[in-house]
């Protein structure tokens, strides 16, 4: 541990801060990895990483770089490390005929128990630190959640706790809840393959819960729901955007996606959007009803330009990359892709059952710490983007 400790200590000094988050991270991963890799049993690798999450945190407080930023490039380094054969494991086999029924459900949920395992020895170890570290390390790691609430199953508890806090404070309430549903619909598409079945199903969870928030709050309905819609809007246009920059400088992230299919569901994305909007706003009989409809009828069409675009744009990247890499549809990628579909409706099953037992106040707790947080991210921007406009008057 000693000398895993002097190299990270010796790389922050050299580094020169141009991509410190990038830096820690893989840093944290390369080290992380190597001393645990000839551990076998689950239990003595999570513990092992929290003596290294403590190890590094207390490098990175010696060399006054214990901001949220550097602590959450650790945990994203030691998550990685966690996952790291399990997931190659997995890319391997999924393209193993013979192996695919075995090992796809399996692995998902070996890697899924990996991550939580991680999060919760993390949390552990956080709770018995200094509190000045304590606090920055707890904000790092619900950022980290932020990015998995899909996986973690609470997804529309944690956009419930941020827009309840942002009525809360009473301030800027549309910009917020624009930050929010903005940053939440584009995390959570990230975390897994971009389909049009999984775009509009995030989609619809979101605006739900707004419109279910804005029923009972009237005074504040027309700026939440205002809000709401446009920040999925541009969620969705910021993922697409991310996975066409991927496509292009970075096309083995992509290993998980059917290239074909993505382009398929990216047709007409803009109208499955109103669509989803439509249906959504079909389950409220209060105020939400007459002021999405005006949205949708005098405001939305004309706002679905970035969407359509990057979705073109998008569509024809792909064209190209598909006839480089003469990708061709067969049986077998159709069958990965419905065991994956099946596996992630069977988890989702087990979760809404899961939330009905004695797990739900901790899942309630959970989601509102998480809630705070995208309310904190959500405020951080619109401040940035204020100071940013004071400064060039």
């Amino acid at each position: 541990m000693k000398t895993i400790q002097n190299i990270f200590s010796a790389s922050l000094k050299e580094n020169n801060n141009s991509s410190l988050f990038e830096e820690i991270s893989e840093l944290t991963f390369e080290l992380s990895k190597k001393k645990i890799q000839r551990l076998k049993d689950e239990k003595k690798i999570q513990i092992r990483l929290g003596e290294l999450f403590e190890m590094f945190c207390r490098v990175l407080q010696n060399e006054k770089l214990d901001n949220v930023d550097n602590i959450d490039a650790v945990i994203t380094g030691l998550i990685k490390a966690a996952t790291y054969d399990k997931e190659e494991f997995l890319y391997k086999t999924i393209y193993e005929k013979e192996q695919l029924e075995k090992s796809i459900e399996r692995e998902k949920r070996n890697i899924q128990k990996s991550i939580i395992g991680t999060l919760d020895i993390l949390e552990n170890h956080i709770e018995k630190m200094d509190d000045n570290i304590s606090k920055e390390s707890i904000k790092a790691l619900q950022s980290t959640k932020l990015r998995g609430i899909e996986m973690l199953g609470i997804l529309k508890e944690t956009t419930s706790e941020a827009i309840l806090t942002t009525l809360e404070h009473a301030k800027d309430i549309e910009d917020t809840v624009f930050e929010i549903t903005k940053n939440i619909t584009y995390q959570t598409i990230n975390e897994g393959p971009l389909t049009k079945s999984r775009i509009m199903d995030i989609t619809s969870s979101v605006l739900g819960v707004v419109i279910e928030i804005a029923d009972e709050d009237q005074g504040n309905a027309k700026s939440l729901l205002n809000g709401a819609i446009h920040g999925t809007k541009e969620g969705i246009a910021k993922s697409i955007d991310k996975f066409k920059n991927d496509l292009k400088f970075a096309p083995e992230e992509l290993a998980d996606h059917d290239l074909k299919a993505v382009k398929r569901d990216l047709i007409k994305v803009e109208e499955n959007f109103i669509d989803v909007v439509k249906k959504t706003l079909a389950k409220s009989d209060g105020i939400s009803h007459e002021i999405m409809e005006n949205i949708i009828e005098n405001d939305i069409n004309s706002s679905l330009a970035k969407i359509k675009r990057v979705a073109t744009e998008t569509s024809e990247m792909l064209s190209e990359k598909i006839d480089e890499l003469n990708i061709s549809e067969n049986e077998f990628v159709k069958k990965a892709e419905k065991k994956i579909e099946e596996f992630e409706k069977i988890a989702s099953e087990k979760f809404e059952s899961i939330k009905k037992d004695e797990r739900t106040q901790n899942i309630t707790k959970e989601a509102k710490r998480l809630g705070t947080r995208a309310w904190e991210v959500a405020m951080n921007a619109l401040k940035g983007a204020k100071e940013a406009i004071n400064k060039q008057k």
